[in-house]
């Protein structure tokens, strides 16, 4: 299923400046991680990815809701 906004063309460029602002805006220098780890949600129309600051792991595109919910749950397991 695709989600209005995004296609294959927009879909790796969105991708690629999402994984680039992670990376830049949340650096430990002492290698440790925050707990509960720092999940942001990015929004692109109805479709959303969320993004652990703390992994450097993120969900690729899925519905906005659905991306809440997977932000708030990883939340509450590094608690």
């Amino acid at each position: 299923m695709r989600h209005r906004g995004i296609n294959d063309a927009t879909e790796p460029v969105a991708l690629s400046t999402a994984s680039a602002v992670h990376r830049r805006d949340h650096v430990h220098e002492d290698g440790r991680l925050c707990h509960p780890h720092v999940v942001e949600v990015i929004g692109l129309g109805h479709s959303a990815m969320a993004v652990c600051h703390d992994c450097g792991s993120d969900t690729g595109f899925m519905d906005a809701r659905r991306a809440e919910q997977v932000a708030d749950r990883h939340r509450r397991m590094t608690a």
